[in-house]
């Protein structure tokens, strides 16, 4: 590999990890808080009464329920701080 592919392979990886670290950080932030005051097994017979769904489940679909939502979140943000592509041959 180049030296210029590597460099850009280096800072690909460092802007996914820059999304999905915080984004999964903060998911099980909210999942913590969420389940700490809601029962997913009780939110499950309010929501889908048909549908027999575990206390893990709940817990593993509201993992992923947050963690999608703040991959969105720490996504946009990166993709609004990373700005306009410059025009080398303006000027």
């Amino acid at each position: 590999m180049t030296a210029p592919a590597a460099s850009t392979r280096r800072l690909m990886t460092a802007r996914i990890g820059a999304v999905v670290w915080p984004s999964f950080f903060a998911a099980g932030v909210a999942t913590s808080v969420f389940f700490a005051v809601v029962d997913p097994v009780e939110l499950a017979t309010i929501t889908w009464a048909r549908l027999p769904v575990t206390r893990g489940a709940g817990y593993t679909l509201g993992f992923f329920m947050f963690w999608t939502c703040t991959f969105a979140s720490s996504a946009f943000t990166a993709w609004l701080a990373s700005g306009a592509p410059q025009d080398d041959d303006a000027g």
